[in-house]
C-alpha cells in the first residue's frame, strides 16, 4: 500500500504561488527544472530531489543545506528571513552575496543546485507538497478531529465504520497511519506536512477517497495541514493541557478553532457538552454548517437546526445502550465500547456519518460494530472472570475520568493496576495515588517504564497521596494484573492503566517488549 510514488513535477508548478512572477523572468532557466521528491530532512534527501529549509524549534535546517545538496538535492528553498549569514558561510563569498542579501530575491547557484530563498517557507510547505503530490485531499472526503482528548478514538471509529460500509479509509493518527487494520506505527499525532500530502496521494492511488486524521493543535498552529482539503471538521473537547507550548487556555483554544475556518470546510460537528464547544456554536465566523451533538438534550439557546443526542442511556458490563436521536432519523444504540466519554466520541462519529450518508439506518450497524481503539478501553472478557480493561490513562485526570465511567459499567468491585513513569513528571504521582484510591475498591501500584529513576522511589511518592500507605505494590506488571485476576471475583472489573496500545517498558536506558494487551489476553486463558 505505502509503495513510493514515482514522479517528476515541474518547479514552477511547485512554487508559483509563493514566489513573485518576476523570478521567472529573471532566471528563465528555472522553467526547465524538475524535481523527484519533497524533504525537510537532509540524510533522506535523493538524487533530483528539492530540500525545503527553515528554522524549527530545536534545529534550523538551513544549517543543513550543504549536506543535502551532497547527498542529491537539485534544488533548495531556504527560508529567507534572517538568511544572510548562513548564506555567505555556505556560499564563502563567491558570489554576489552581500549585494542581494537586503532582499535576497534572487536564485544562487551552489555547486550542482539552484537556492531560492522564500518569505514564511514554514507556513507554505503544506501548499508546496499539495501542488507536487497533485492536492489528493481535494479529491478525498477528509475528516479531521480536533480537542484535547477523544481524537484517536473518534478517527478510529470513523474509520471502521467507513471500512464496514465498505469504503476503504486512510487513517492519520497517534496508534499509526493507515487503513484501520493495518496501521502502521507514527511519532506524531499529526505528521508533517509533506508527509500528510504524500499518504493522501499513495492511499488515494489505491482507491481510498476517504481519510480520518487527527489534528493536533500544534500541527495546526505550525501549518502542517494548511492546504488540507477538510470537508468535516469534529471538535470533542477541551481541557488543559500542552500549555508549555501555547502559554495558556485561549491560546490553546484558538489554535484548535482554526480548523472550523477552514476553506473547504463542508460542516463543524461539535460537542455542545463542552465550554469550548458551545462557542464554536456561537462563532458567526464558523459559516459552514454546524451540528451539535449532546450527551444530555439540545439546548435551544445555541440556535442550532441540527443536533445528535442519546437518551435512556444504559450502562452496562455489555457496553453502551442508549436511543439515538439525529437529523436523518432515531435508531438503537447498542455499543460494546465503555465509559461516558465513548458515548459522545460515538455521537460524534454518528454526525459524521450522518452527513455523509444521510439516512441513519443506512450506516448505524457500522456504527454500533466499532470496536474501541487498540489499548484505549479496550476490553477483555471471559465466562467466569472479572471483566479487564485496558487503558492508556497516565495522567490523574485521565485516570479520575476512566474509573468513573467504569463505575457506571460495573456491577462488583472495581480494581485499579497503575504506576507513573520514571524520570518525567513527578507531581502527578501522588495525585495518581488518590484519584485510584477514591475511585478503585483495590489498588495496585506496579512498575510503569521506570527509566533510570528507583522505582521503589516512585512508588513512595504516588503513596504519599493515599492514605494508606502500605498499598500493595507488585514490581511486575504481569504480576499485578495475575494478582487482581485471581483476587477479583466475575462481576468485578480490572482497569489496567498507563501503557494503552504501547509494546515496550523501558527499565533503565533500554526498551525492552512488553504489551498489556498481549499479557492481559494470555492470562485470560492460562489463569482457571
Amino acid at each position: 500500500m505505502t509503495k513510493p510514488l514515482q514522479q517528476s513535477v515541474a518547479l514552477k508548478k511547485i512554487i508559483k504561488p509563493i514566489v513573485s512572477e518576476q523570478l521567472w523572468k529573471d532566471y528563465p532557466q528555472l522553467a526547465g527544472i524538475e524535481v523527484n521528491g519533497l524533504q525537510l530532512d537532509s540524510r533522506q534527501i535523493k538524487t533530483g530531489e528539492m530540500f525545503i529549509a527553515y528554522p524549527g524549534h530545536a534545529t534550523d535546517g538551513r544549517e543543513y543545506i550543504q549536506q543535502a545538496v551532497d547527498t542529491g538535492a537539485s534544488v533548495v528553498l531556504f527560508e529567507q528571513d534572517r538568511s544572510e549569514t548562513i548564506l555567505k558561510t555556505l556560499l564563502n563569498d563567491n558570489q554576489q552575496v552581500a549585494a542581494s542579501a537586503k532582499t535576497l530575491s534572487g536564485v544562487y547557484n551552489y555547486k550542482e543546485a539552484v537556492l531560492i530563498p522564500v518569505k514564511n517557507l514554514s507556513q507554505n510547505v503544506s501548499l508546496i507538497a499539495a501542488r507536487f503530490y497533485g492536492n489528493p485531499t481535494k479529491k478525498m472526503s477528509v475528516i479531521g478531529v480536533t480537542g484535547t482528548n477523544g481524537k484517536t478514538s473518534c478517527a478510529y471509529l470513523l474509520a471502521q465504520a467507513l471500512e464496514f460500509l465498505q469504503y476503504p479509509t486512510l487513517m492519520l493518527s497517534t496508534v499509526g497511519n493507515g487503513n484501520p487494520t493495518e496501521l502502521k506505527a507514527t511519532e506524531n499525532t499529526t505528521p508533517d506536512a509533506i508527509a500528510i500530502q504524500r499518504l493522501a496521494a499513495e492511499y488515494l492511488q489505491h482507491k481510498n477517497y476517504h481519510m480520518t486524521m487527527e489534528v493536533s493543535s500544534h500541527g495546526l498552529v505550525q501549518s502542517r495541514v494548511a492546504a488540507v482539503a477538510y470537508k468535516v471538521a469534529i471538535f470533542t473537547n477541551l481541557s488543559q493541557d500542552h500549555l508549555d507550548y501555547h502559554g495558556d487556555m485561549e491560546s490553546y483554544f484558538q489554535a484548535k478553532r482554526q480548523l472550523f475556518i477552514s476553506e473547504n470546510l463542508q460542516v463543524a460537528v461539535i460537542n455542545a457538552d463542552d465550554e469550548y464547544g458551545r462557542r464554536l456554536l456561537a462563532d458567526d465566523q464558523i459559516v459552514c454548517r454546524k451540528i451539535a451533538y449532546s450527551c444530555k438534550e439540545k439546548d435551544d439557546s445555541l440556535n442550532i437546526s441540527d443536533w445528535v443526542v442519546a437518551q435512556n442511556q444504559m450502562f452496562n458490563m455489555k457496553g453502551i445502550q442508549a436511543e439515538l436521536h439525529t437529523p436523518w432519523g432515531t435508531s438503537k444504540l447498542r455499543s460494546g465500547l465503555l465509559g461516558h466519554f465513548n458515548l459522545s466520541n460515538l455521537l460524534a462519529v454518528a454526525s459524521a456519518l450522518g452527513f455523509l450518508f444521510g439516512d441513519i439506518n443506512k450506516w448505524i450497524v457500522a456504527l454500533n460494530a466499532a470496536k474501541a481503539v487498540p489499548g484505549r478501553m479496550q476490553s477483555f472478557t471471559k465466562a467466569g472472570k472479572a471483566t479487564v480493561v485496558v487503558d492508556y490513562a497516565h495522567t490523574p485526570d485521565a485516570l479520575d475520568k476512566t474509573l468513573s465511567s467504569l463505575r457506571e459499567h460495573c456491577d462488583g468491585d472495581l480494581w485499579c493496576v497503575f504506576g507513573c513513569g520514571g524520570d518525567r513528571d513527578n507531581t502527578k504521582r501522588p495525585l495518581m495515588g488518590s484519584v485510584a484510591e477514591q475511585k478503585a475498591s483495590h489498588v495496585i501500584i506496579t512498575d510503569d517504564n521506570p527509566r533510570t529513576e528507583n522505582a521503589d522511589a516512585i512508588v513512595d511518592m504516588i503513596r504519599q497521596g493515599m492514605s494508606n500507605k502500605d498499598a500493595e505494590y507488585i514490581q511486575k506488571r504481569k504480576d499485578a494484573i495475575k494478582f487482581a485476576l485471581t483476587h477479583s471475583a466475575a462481576n468485578d472489573m480490572i482497569l489496567v492503566a498507563g501503557k494503552g496500545h504501547e509494546d515496550y517498558q523501558q527499565i533503565g536506558t533500554k526498551k525492552v517488549h512488553y504489551s498489556d494487551l498481549e499479557t492481559v489476553a494470555d492470562l485470560m486463558e492460562e489463569i482457571a
